[in-house]
């Protein structure tokens, strides 16, 4: 055993409900957690027959696996408490709930007269987590069971910027919320990952990518990162609280004081950019050396 060990919480046998779970980093979970063992409930608002393809071909491709989805508006509390229920019912409770469910609202929030959109916003990537935890918890203390949470929050957390101020405002409340609910461990873990932008079409079509620099394909995290990053957070027994920065080329990083984790995000991200930008010089000219050998 080393001093970066820890007691580990066994996924295998477990229920895990995933919000978002036909998005990027939802369908990256699902199959994570799928290969350890896990039963799972998917979540999403699209329709039924979308959900159910997926969980066939999750079916198909990991061996033993066990997947129901259920249709859910988030932004609608009696939804909230329905997917809850129906997935208690089946497998006659949930050991883990995953708070991935995410709309990203990437647009200049002083240029911008639409209030649909923002409230949106709210409503899915803070009230509607918010009140899946409250409401998770409620069982666990009524069944008298243990439980995990992991909530999404994002780099935006740690490091503001223009095209984020509501997006980040909410993230940054989700850390927060996760902070404050330490308390309720051993019995009620609650954890939280906050990644940089993920590789996927939510992030591809923002504004956000077009306007900062350091943004590009070599310093853009895969789903497979951010899943990786939720099983460790599963896992460790020892997380409660606390939030698990993720970043390109480095992994997954605990988050200290919030003032000195935006200091450490930008430093880690900058270098990040910057070792893209020296390999995207360097890679031309080895492959050039390459053809002049050959």
């Amino acid at each position: 055993m080393t001093i970066f060990s820890y007691n580990k919480y066994i996924i295998c046998d477990k229920v895990a409900l995933i919000t978002g779970a036909l998005g990027a980093i939802g369908k990256a979970t699902s199959f994570r957690l799928a290969n350890l063992g896990a039963s799972l409930i998917l979540v999403d608002i699209l329709p039924e027959c979308a959900g159910n393809e997926f969980c066939q071909s999750l079916i198909q491709r990991v061996s033993n696996a066990s997947a129901l989805y259920i249709q859910a508006d988030l932004r609608n509390p009696r939804d909230i408490q329905r997917m809850l229920t129906e997935g208690a019912e089946a497998y006659s409770h949930i050991d883990i709930l995953i708070n991935n469910a995410g709309i990203a609202l990437y647009k200049d929030y002083y240029h911008n007269e639409e209030r649909e959109p923002i409230d949106m916003a709210i409503d899915i990537n803070l009230r509607a987590p918010l009140e899946s935890t409250r409401l998770f918890a409620k069982m666990l203390k009524d069944l008298r069971r243990e439980g995990v949470v992991v909530n999404l929050s994002s780099i935006t957390a740690l490091v503001p910027g223009r095209f984020v101020e509501i997006y980040g405002a909410t993230k940054v409340a989700l850390m927060y919320f996760t902070k404050a609910s330490a308390y309720l461990a051993p019995q009620i873990r609650i954890a939280a990952v906050a990644p940089f932008f993920v590789d996927s079409p939510m992030v591809n079509r923002s504004e956000v990518v077009k306007n900062i620099p350091s943004i590009n394909q070599h310093t853009l995290l895969s789903p497979a990162d951010v899943a990786d990053a939720v099983v460790r957070q599963i896992e460790d027994r020892s997380s409660g609280g606390k939030t698990a920065m993720v970043v390109s080329g480095w992994g997954s990083l605990p988050t200290w004081h919030f003032g000195l984790s935006a200091v450490y995000a930008l430093a880690m991200v900058h270098l990040w950019w910057l070792i893209s930008v020296i390999r995207s010089f360097l890679m031309p000219n080895r492959h050039k050396t390459k053809q002049a050998i050959s």
